[in-house]
């Protein structure tokens, strides 16, 4: 836990609904920092793909969890735990308030409930697994600990993988361990999920890809290829750069890839919605087509 004289304000939500917006018109309303709660935001040098906020949104005000490791370096939950510490810390020391955006829910969770701090498995072991399809994932699972499938994102490889390192370097449960939890971080807080009608979420969807394609994210890509690898960027786990790094391998019609984009993301914003409705403690922020990002931040105060 850390001292603070103001409650944290967390903006959730899935991919494209429109949180981030809202979260920098309300640290400009307060005065307050913005720590970051996206677990692929943390890699330097992809931006555009992970839609970090501008360079001039991060000079106009002070953001956390932004470019922590370089892209195919080992990130956890406990890392970033200890960067939101120190970034909380020092926020607090200078009587800032602090906004929360994001929609990794795993770090939501381990922020406002606690951690478990299950061993690493061996480099070996998670090299392995982190080379395997997801069915094969799927499968070892179903062997090595059934009970903590439905408490996971049972789409999600890493978790799966995590999962699986744990059973099997431990012989337990990564569910047992997380009875002996770290003490949550963030205690007073209050938590706004941004919700949009499917449809329109989708629509969204969509027009920032484009918007990110037309922005330059292929050349981003082939530069991140060009510094660390196609192998490094084929696992890379965000959307949009193993599927770029193929096809600038393979060539061809780029339209299949775009459609694989859009679907993946409409996904995974399916899965973050499925795991933060299992959060009890978050307020519904209903968002119409033509809402003002700037008017609902007023409404959050």
């Amino acid at each position: 836990m850390f001292p603070s004289a103001s409650e944290i304000l967390f903006v959730v939500g899935p991919t494209a609904s429109g949180k981030s917006d809202i979260a920098l018109h309300l640290a400009r309303k307060l005065g307050a920092t913005i720590l970051a709660m996206d677990s692929m935001q943390v890699y330097r040098g992809a931006d555009i793909g992970t839609s970090k906020p501008s360079s001039a949104e991060q000079q106009e005000i002070a953001h956390g969890g932004i470019d922590l490791v370089e892209v195919g370096e080992k990130f956890d939950t406990g890392a970033y735990l200890k960067h939101a510490a120190e970034f909380l810390n020092s926020s607090a020391q200078t009587n800032k308030p602090v906004v929360i955006v994001g929609g990794t829910g795993l770090y939501y969770r381990a922020l406002t409930q606690g951690f478990c701090e299950a061993p690493t498995a061996p480099k070996e072991l998670r090299d392995q697994l982190a080379a395997l399809p997801l069915e094969t994932l799927q499968q070892r699972l179903r062997a090595a600990d059934p009970g903590i499938i439905p408490h996971i994102d049972f789409k999600n490889a890493r978790r799966i993988a995590r999962a699986l390192e744990v059973a099997e370097t431990t012989g337990k449960s990564l569910r047992e361990w997380q009875k002996s939890n770290q003490p949550p971080l963030v205690t007073r807080f209050r938590s706004f999920i941004i919700e949009r009608p499917r449809e329109e979420l989708h629509a969204r969807i969509a027009e920032r890809l484009d918007r990110m394609l037309e922005g330059g994210w292929i050349d981003e890509v082939r530069q991140l290829v060009a510094r660390h690898g196609t192998e490094t960027l084929a696992r890379f786990p965000a959307i949009g750069y193993p599927e770029i790094t193929d096809w600038l391998q393979s060539g061809g019609d780029f339209a299949p890839v775009r459609e694989a984009l859009a679907l993946g993301t409409r996904q995974y914003a399916k899965r973050q919605l499925t795991w933060f409705r299992r959060e009890s403690n978050l307020i519904p922020v209903k968002m119409a087509l033509n809402d003002l990002s700037s008017a609902i931040a007023e409404r959050l105060l």
